[in-house]
């Protein structure tokens, strides 16, 4: 029996040494594990050593030019929203992102993920001129496609306000099995961030500005930052000026083995974001028994659910952030009651249920289809 062809278009991809972000993830966590239902070619933009391969099963290949990051990014684009106007798929999946502006077509056959909504913090990014540019193109674009999965509630009601009319499932991120059933070890009195290093998305200023805080009233307390990006230099050197540069951890890009064995130790994570399409580091946290503090942003408090999982704050607010996590990190029976309500409402998120509603999303679309090359 032929399968299903799917084409999923995504920039990000694990390996990617710009971005290689929580999608990307996602992309490989779900279709690999769809790849006996579903023919899947995952078209990924182009970096430096990217090549056209199979892993497990699921076809990969690159699109676009290598180097440098801003010009890939948009021959990425072009290419892509090329391939979405040939065809040659059952159905198309678009990673929805302003950073890579491909062209959908109006085609019944072409669908969309979407982890957040960029327009509404747009011109506080860029400014006004081109914020208001950002947010007229990603209006029209949403428009455009046959059935969009969210991944919360809250990114799907987002795009109700917007006026997208076609159908919106929910589909959340997922954790790896393996996260549940590892041990946690001996705690070191240290906060816990995982993520990409953009200071503006991910709150990492307000981190910084939070933790100088705690610093000057533990001194015992440190904070790892493992991940890469563009802002580790503007980081560090914020740092320093905050008079903590000595008590912060730089980790850098970490394998997944480094990544448990800083989930194992840390006494709390925190992902303190200005907005967020789901929050994966927090998930996985969660799923390993650490408490969390996030930013009451997006789906961070669908993932966390406070005050079960964790806690939540005013994001951009250090001193609510300070505070939340000075409060976690002196009581041991509090940090213990929340990672165990954590790792309790991680269970939802294991990547197998994940993948089975992905299926779920397809498979309808597939019975609706139409001409793929209209």
């Amino acid at each position: 029996m032929t399968r299903p062809r799917i084409w999923h278009f995504v920039y990000d991809d694990p390996r990617n040494p710009w971005v290689g972000g929580g999608g990307a993830v996602r992309a490989w966590e779900v279709y690999r594990r769809l790849q006996e239902r579903f023919e899947v070619t995952v078209w990924y933009g182009a970096y430096p050593g990217a090549r056209a391969e199979w892993r497990e099963g699921v076809r990969y290949r690159p699109l676009g030019a290598p180097a440098p990051y801003p010009w890939s990014r948009w021959t990425f684009a072009r290419a892509a929203s090329r391939k979405l106007r040939e065809g040659g798929y059952d159905v198309a999946v678009v990673e929805h992102s302003p950073y890579t502006p491909l062209r959908a077509p109006r085609n019944p056959n072409v669908v969309a993920v979407v982890h957040h909504l960029t327009g509404p913090t747009a011109e506080r990014r860029w400014g006004v001129a081109l914020g208001r540019i950002v947010r007229g193109w990603e209006r029209r674009q949403l428009r455009r496609y046959a059935a969009i999965a969210a991944t919360s509630q809250a990114t799907a009601q987002a795009l109700v306000r917007l006026g997208v009319r076609a159908p919106i499932v929910v589909v959340p991120a997922g954790v790896d099995d393996a996260l549940f059933a590892m041990p946690r070890r001996r705690e070191v009195p240290a906060v816990l961030y995982i993520g990409r290093l953009d200071a503006f998305q991910k709150g990492l200023d307000v981190l910084l500005e939070a933790f100088a805080a705690v610093a000057r009233r533990s001194s015992g307390v440190r904070l790892w930052i493992a991940g890469r990006g563009r802002d580790r230099a503007t980081l560090a050197r914020c740092a320093e000026e905050l008079g903590i540069g000595r008590r912060i951890r730089w980790w850098g890009a970490v394998s997944e083995r480094g990544k448990r064995r800083l989930l194992a130790h840390a006494s709390v994570f925190v992902q303190p974001s200005r907005f967020e399409g789901f929050g994966i580091a927090a998930a996985e946290a969660m799923a390993v028994g650490l408490p969390v503090v996030a930013s009451a942003v997006d789906s961070l408090p669908e993932v966390v659910q406070p005050p079960e999982g964790g806690l939540v704050v005013p994001p951009e607010d250090p001193t609510a952030l300070a505070s939340a996590l000075e409060r976690l990190l002196c009581d041991a029976d509090c940090r213990r009651a929340l990672g165990q309500g954590a790792r309790r409402i991680a269970e939802r998120f294991r990547w197998d249920a994940v993948a089975d509603s992905f299926a779920a999303f397809l498979e309808e679309r597939l019975a609706q289809r139409g001409n793929p090359n209209p």
